[in-house]
């Protein structure tokens, strides 16, 4: 058989597993819709100054042309347009900040203000077969400019979907609610590094009501978790360390995330433990690593200098999907 022979081949057998692991999805479009904001707003400590953020795509050329990536290509878009994710994530988290009472005005880049310049953003698709989950994993990585110095601010998503009738059920799941979580995990962060706002320790007991009055079995409790870690609350973290180990899986990953956006440090033993259990599936270990890398600490960097070291040039799936989190870091 010619070399030629083979080549085409080999692209027709890569098109037809695709084909198969897709259904219908290849190049289908995915309309990107605006999230619903939270309903939490934070309640102001004193008086609070307002800040002007400006923004910068600081992308490389590489990274904005690949904003999707994975086993099924697809298109994105927004209001019947292709999607630019960079100003529709500004345009959202400047708008969760502004409805959760935070006095932030957005503005052109150069015009003054705090600068906040977006490294990257990506999005990962997989399905491991016909039978299993469509997946994302839905990244950002930006670094806030402050008298500190730059501060890295970092958002981090695994959604995933089965679909059953049509593939278009996979959209909402896994592309919008987790570009929801990340717009409103960057807000959370910014606020974080700005503001130092949070909600009160009455909010967060009626957070937590809502999710035990089900046991966290409604199709948006893992929502209610997240805005647990979002509202800068440490009063959350036992709650959040009891439902690290709850069986809904969204729950329980968003409950892992949430220990580390809220900088739970004394938290940091539990989470390794939990990411160096070797029975647990990876994606479990991969948001202890994320929660880790949140801490911001020199041990927290430490270990993942150490994890990045380990990896080397691994190439199967989890330690590439596994170095991709580190890199949100390092």
């Amino acid at each position: 058989m010619s070399c030629l022979a083979v080549q085409v081949k080999s692209a027709v057998g890569i098109i037809a597993s695709a084909a198969i692991l897709s259904g219908c999805a290849i190049n289908m479009k995915v309309p990107i819709k605006d999230p619903a904001p939270s309903n939490q707003t934070f309640q102001k400590a004193g008086a609070v100054a307002p800040v002007n953020l400006s923004f910068k795509d600081d992308q490389t050329a590489d990274d904005k042309a690949r904003l999707l990536t994975g086993l099924i290509p697809m298109q994105m878009t927004y209001q019947d347009k292709p999607f630019d994710a960079v100003p529709w994530i500004v345009q959202q988290t400047v708008k969760e900040m502004t409805l959760r009472g935070l006095p932030v005005t957005l503005v052109d880049e150069g015009k003054g203000g705090t600068s906040v310049l977006i490294k990257r953003v990506h999005i990962e698709n997989h399905r491991a077969n016909a039978f299993s989950p469509f997946v994302t994993f839905t990244s950002l990585k930006a670094d806030v400019m402050t008298a500190r110095g730059p501060q890295r601010v970092t958002a981090y998503v695994k959604r995933g979907k089965v679909p059953v009738m049509t593939f278009d059920e996979i959209i909402d799941p896994t592309y919008n609610d987790a570009l929801a979580v990340i717009t409103k995990e960057f807000a959370a962060k910014l606020n974080r590094q700005l503001f130092q706002q949070r909600i009160s320790n009455e909010q967060v007991k009626a957070v937590v009501d809502k999710i035990n009055q089900d046991g966290g079995k409604a199709d948006t409790a893992y929502l209610d978790v997240y805005q647990l870690g979002f509202g800068n609350n440490p009063s959350a973290v036992p709650e959040l360390v009891k439902l690290s180990s709850h069986v809904n899986e969204y729950v329980r990953l968003a409950a892992i995330s949430s220990l580390g956006i809220l900088k739970a440090t004394d938290q940091t033993g539990f989470l390794t433990q939990l990411y160096e259990t070797q029975g647990l599936i990876w994606q479990d270990r991969a948001m202890a690593l994320k929660a880790i890398g949140d801490m911001d600490t020199p041990e927290s960097r430490a270990y993942l200098q150490k994890e990045q070291a380990k990896f080397g040039n691994r190439t199967d799936k989890e330690s590439l999907w596994t170095k991709e989190i580190i890199a949100l870091y390092l």
